[in-house]
């Protein structure tokens, strides 16, 4: 296996395979979603990006008191986490679709709405986990999702030092959901799905990161 620092390097430098993993996770996602809530769904072209552990709880705060974090745990072939970042206009919409109900506050939440919330949050995290899982071959399973309601407390805690930013917007009823999903693998999990994606591709680590 290659070295750490280069091929973090490399898949940094290589964007298309980030842009790749994050168009068909979002892919299914969108997918499932739209089979679940019973409507059509459509979705932007999702960006992806990685943060250093430094930078990230910089970007949390970017949704203080907006939004709250659905948290699942990865086990088998690989170790990590996946937060799935869920805005209160996501939350909104989907109450509005199974409950004819809106919502303007948190406090406007009842826990039926956040059961809803936690079952969509669920389908698509997994769909993004399993498209990963078929573009690399490796076995990938998650735990039952956990709520955090205060993102930077129960969200910084044992952040690996890279992690990966998908950040995508979904269609609903000619409005615009915006959705963001961290994932955070290990640094051993980053460093298989990278080469695993690599030879996927037939991209060639050159010997100056190897």
């Amino acid at each position: 296996m290659a070295g750490k620092k280069s091929i973090l390097t490399f898949l940094e430098r290589q964007p298309d395979l980030l842009k790749e993993m994050g168009n068909i996770g979002m892919g299914h996602a969108c997918t499932a979603l739209s089979h679940t809530v019973g409507i059509k769904v459509n979705r932007s072209i999702p960006s992806v990006w990685t943060l250093d552990k430094s930078e990230f709880e910089g970007y949390l705060g970017l949704f203080d008191g907006g939004a709250i974090g659905v948290t699942l745990t990865l086990h088998e072939d690989a170790r990590g986490k996946v937060v799935h970042i869920v805005s209160l206009p996501f939350m909104s919409k989907l109450s509005e679709i199974f409950f004819k109900k809106s919502i303007e506050t948190f406090d406007d939440i009842d826990e039926m709405g956040l059961s809803v919330v936690q079952e969509m949050t669920n389908i698509t995290t997994a769909s993004f986990v399993n498209s990963i899982s078929s573009m690399t071959g490796l076995f990938l399973d998650i735990s039952t999702p956990n709520f955090c309601v205060e993102l930077k407390k129960e969200v910084l805690v044992d952040l690996p030092d890279k992690m990966i930013v998908v950040e995508n917007r979904f269609l609903v009823d000619m409005g615009a959901i915006s959705s963001e999903l961290i994932f955070m693998p290990s640094e051993d999990t980053l460093l298989l799905i990278a080469e695993r994606l690599c030879q996927r591709y037939d991209i060639e680590i050159p010997d100056e990161f190897s």
